[in-house]
């Protein structure tokens, strides 16, 4: 698989997860495969197996896969994901940039299993102001961000690739005033991408005035735009204590 370092990093992680994951790979390998937005049926085909091979890894039916497995089934993710334009690899390879530490940003975690946004956006307190339908989506964790804190300390550069590459997760931003700056951050976030990237579901804190043209960019680039009237301190606390497996 040729590409950037970046690249390589991603599929190193996706990799290490699997073979990290002694009681179930299966689980985190269905789990990337989902994320990468790929069927069992065309990831088997350009693998040049038989769909029931996915998908008896999938389930656990064969147990621990071996590292060569693993390897091509990385790299089918990816080499399937460039074709369409590498939407998902970009996003996910901003997401594990070194070079960004900052403490703009409040909580971030990953799920264990994949949740509908829908149920993080309840138990923060949500008034959903666009796109509802769309937060039956899964997403696999989330980034809390002080928006104040953000635009003080982070690059241009920084902040939109906190801002826009949090695909198939939430972006929770604090201490925002009219909700205006972060919106046209995720905007301006996609430009020069072949597809889409953006997150799946934006939460707002903290708004004093919501500015018009927040709700129109989340309306046009079909984004789900909620806002919550959580306390920061409490809304941190909501997000530790979220565990939608129990």
């Amino acid at each position: 698989m040729e590409g950037s370092e970046a690249l390589h990093r991603l599929a190193e992680a996706m990799a290490g997860e699997i073979c990290l994951a002694e009681n179930d790979p299966g689980a985190i390998m269905k789990r990337w495969r989902e994320r990468f937005q790929i069927s069992q049926k065309h990831l088997a085909k350009h693998l040049g197996v038989s769909p029931s091979v996915i998908s008896d890894y999938e389930s656990g039916r064969r147990k621990s896969p071996r590292v060569e497995t693993i390897k091509r089934f990385v790299e089918g993710l990816i080499e399937m994901d460039a074709v369409n334009g590498g939407r998902v690899a970009m996003a996910l390879e901003k997401l594990l940039a070194p070079e960004i530490a900052s403490d703009a940003i409040l909580d971030s975690r990953e799920f264990g299993l994949p949740v509908p946004a829908r149920l993080l956006v309840d138990r923060l307190e949500c008034k959903i102001l666009t796109h509802s339908n769309l937060l039956d989506r899964d997403i696999y964790g989330y980034t809390a961000l002080d928006s104040v804190k953000a635009i003080v300390s982070l690059t241009p550069q920084q902040l939109l690739r906190l801002y826009g590459g949090t695909t198939q997760r939430a972006a929770i931003l604090t201490n925002v005033s009219t909700g205006r700056s972060p919106m046209v951050a995720i905007k301006a976030s996609q430009i020069g991408t072949s597809a889409a990237v953006k997150p799946a579901a934006v939460i707002l804190q903290g708004v004093k005035e919501l500015d018009p043209l927040a709700v129109k960019i989340a309306d046009s680039i079909h984004l789900p735009l909620c806002v919550s009237d959580l306390a920061s301190e409490e809304l941190i606390r909501e997000l530790r204590s979220f565990n939608p497996q129990m």
